[in-house]
């Protein structure tokens, strides 16, 4: 797949990932429902209905990722530690505070994949990255204290969950790199997420349905499963197959972009001045350190020009 499709992909799978944020809000809010039986349910369907696929429309080799031990193991990982753990810790950020602020603090990500580089490369960061660091930290300083430093603006359990959300970002964008090279990305998509949602299921059993859900609420539930749980995913990891993590951690933004403009117009959430200054300096920080994409693009323009 070619670095300009590559991008594509990126785009919509992150403006899904930001109205599934969106659509999972509203569904908390009109009904009972709890975080757990949501990440579940949207992976568990998510992951089986798309191996389904696999195996019976396509000539995927969809278990071939178990005939070797370090596939085997990594596929493990990727579903528990990336899928499982990004998903759940959003959603439960998103539960106790608002979608905007959880795609934010989960953007925190790459800042986070600078850092860890580092120290298992035994360098210290450029001089850039050192700048994307200071300002995601400044970043969360603002939007989560809008400048006073006495008073949280936001739930504390949403902020601890946000973060939580941002290592699992970091996990579903490193682990399946290595993969990539011998599996297809579907089906490390498929089985991340079905392993994601057995393990959801020892938590909250997706068969516990609050009596609070009705019809309208099932049709949001299967929205999120497919146009924000299944396709965004897919095209997250394809997009992985052409661009390094840094580069699609860059398109990524647009998800906090989607959610808090959706989150403002539709929802009503209500972000002070010093709030919205941190969320620019904390997606900033993915600018500075995916400048490399700047190539991408300007490869793209000679080409077709």
């Amino acid at each position: 797949m070619s670095s300009f499709k590559c991008i594509i992909c990126g785009i919509i799978s992150a403006t899904l990932f930001g109205i599934s944020g969106i659509l999972a809000s509203i569904l908390f809010r009109q009904a009972t429902v709890a975080p757990e039986w949501l990440v579940g349910v949207r992976m568990l369907c998510a992951g089986a209905i798309l191996l389904c696929v696999l195996t019976f429309f396509t000539k995927e080799a969809v278990f071939s990722v178990w005939r070797h031990k370090n596939t085997a193991f990594l596929i493990i990982l990727f579903g528990l530690f990336g899928v499982l753990l990004a998903q759940s810790s959003f959603f439960l950020s998103v539960y106790y505070g608002d979608a905007a602020t959880a795609t934010v603090l989960q953007s925190l990500g790459p800042a986070i994949i600078v850092v860890l580089m580092s120290i298992f490369s035994k360098r210290w960061p450029s001089r850039v990255e050192f700048v994307a660091i200071v300002l995601a930290l400044l970043g969360v300083f603002l939007l989560v204290t809008n400048g006073d430093i006495n008073h949280l603006k936001i739930n504390p359990r949403a902020l601890y969950w946000g973060i939580i959300s941002a290592f699992g970002l970091v996990g579903y964008t490193l682990i399946p790199k290595p993969l990539l090279h011998q599996t297809p990305p579907l089906v490390i998509v498929g089985w991340g997420l079905l392993i994601g949602g057995l393990v959801a299921n020892f938590i909250h059993p997706v068969w516990h349905i609050s009596r609070a859900v009705d019809w309208q609420d099932f049709w949001i539930v299967l929205a999120i499963v497919l146009f924000g749980t299944l396709i965004p995913y897919a095209l997250y990891v394809m997009s992985l197959a052409g661009l390094k993590p840094s580069s699609a951690s860059l398109l990524g933004t647009i998800e906090p972009l989607v959610a808090t403009t959706l989150s403002v117009t539709l929802l009503g959430t209500h972000l002070r001045s010093l709030q919205l200054i941190g969320i620019l300096l904390i997606l900033s920080t993915i600018l500075l350190i995916s400048l490399p994409l700047k190539k991408i693009f300007t490869n793209r323009i000679i080409t077709r020009g």
